[in-house]
């Protein structure tokens, strides 16, 4: 609930996946809403690496709003969570 008693949507469920990348190490994405202007009608993916925690996290916008940004990273192959992280910048 918010301050005046209404109702707030639920927030969309973040799910981390973690995976390998083309030079071996295991890396862990989650999406999130957008931290910029229009951040409600983008997403984006954080990575963060397993393997080395002092490497960059890193992430990458994907177009629409969270909730259908989170459902298509759920059932996105590894090929394509591994082209995401090629795409993505330093954060």
């Amino acid at each position: 609930m918010n301050h005046r008693g209404e109702e707030q949507p639920e927030a969309p469920r973040a799910e981390a996946r973690s995976f390998t990348d083309d030079g071996g190490r295991r890396w862990s994405g989650v999406v999130m809403s957008g931290p910029y202007a229009g951040g409600a009608r983008h997403a984006e993916v954080v990575f963060v690496c397993e393997d080395t925690p002092g490497e960059a996290k890193r992430s990458t916008r994907l177009d629409g709003p969270q909730e259908e940004a989170a459902a298509q990273w759920r059932s996105m192959p590894e090929e394509e969570m591994r082209a995401l992280l090629r795409e993505s910048d330093p954060v």
